[in-house]
């Protein structure tokens, strides 16, 4: 029942010395990595692919909103409940994301 989610905020530039720095790797905002294990999901695989030098996505993104979604899913939330804002509008609780279907 229990799902564990690991993972940054970004990942870091391809190359060493970029960005102002002289040997370490900056903030890139492009490509990282995360890992889930639990949750009922399907596992053992990997989902997605980065250029040779891990700099740039090649196949199969996925977007915060697609990460998101997918945590939403595990708790039995649709991805596309609303809540009422200050003034009773409808706000999507996740915005331009759907659960990552592989894990599914």
């Amino acid at each position: 029942d229990t799902l564990v989610l690991a993972m940054g905020e970004f990942g870091r530039t391809p190359k060493i010395g970029t960005q102002g720095s002289t040997d370490g790797r900056d903030h890139w905002p492009h490509v990282m990595s995360m890992s889930l294990a639990g949750g009922k999901f399907r596992h053992g695989q990997v989902i997605g692919a980065t250029s040779r030098d891990g700099g740039e996505i090649a196949h199969r993104p996925v977007t915060p909103g697609d990460i998101a979604a997918t945590i939403y899913h595990h708790f039995g939330i649709a991805p596309d409940r609303t809540y009422p804002d200050h003034q009773g509008r409808p706000i999507r609780i996740v915005e331009h994301g759907e659960p990552i279907r592989e894990l599914l």
